[in-house]
């Protein structure tokens, strides 16, 4: 059918603006914990321009615990995103947001090591066995 295309390839993945210069306009930093006025709360990632040559088209991205990346609605033409309702969270919300990461980097490293210990064992059991097709054919020829 004509009008149709297939998306090839991967999507290119657009770089965030995360300077403090960027960011300080929305009243946010990066990495900060921000509740929406709908109660959802989300990670500061950056700013992108919907058009380069206008920076008063920029627009503050989150990423949400699902995954999810998405744009804050208002673009910084809308005004300073405190006064609409957007919230940084207490510093206690942020401290117990980097203790949880800690804790899966921790868990995903003990995966990692415990994964590189079994590798080493097989490695070490192998070199310790002696080639057992040789010694079939030496058998053979006696």
């Amino acid at each position: 059918m004509p009008g149709k295309r297939k998306a090839s390839g991967k999507a290119k993945k657009v770089a965030y603006l995360t300077a403090d210069e960027d960011l300080a306009p929305f009243g946010f930093k990066l990495k900060d914990v921000i509740r929406t006025p709908l109660g959802i709360t989300g990670t500061v990632i950056g700013v992108k321009l919907v058009e380069a040559s206008q920076p008063e088209t920029a627009r503050l991205w989150v990423a949400y615990s699902s995954g999810l990346e998405a744009p804050l609605e208002p673009q910084l033409s809308a005004g300073h995103l405190s006064d609409l309702g957007y919230k940084r969270v207490s510093e206690a919300d942020h401290v117990h947001r980097d203790i949880k990461v800690l804790e899966e980097n921790e868990v995903a490293w003990e995966v990692r090591k415990k994964e590189l210990t079994e590798e080493a064992a097989k490695k070490a059991a192998e070199a310790a066995e002696p080639d057992k097709k040789g010694k079939d054919a030496d058998k053979k020829k006696k």
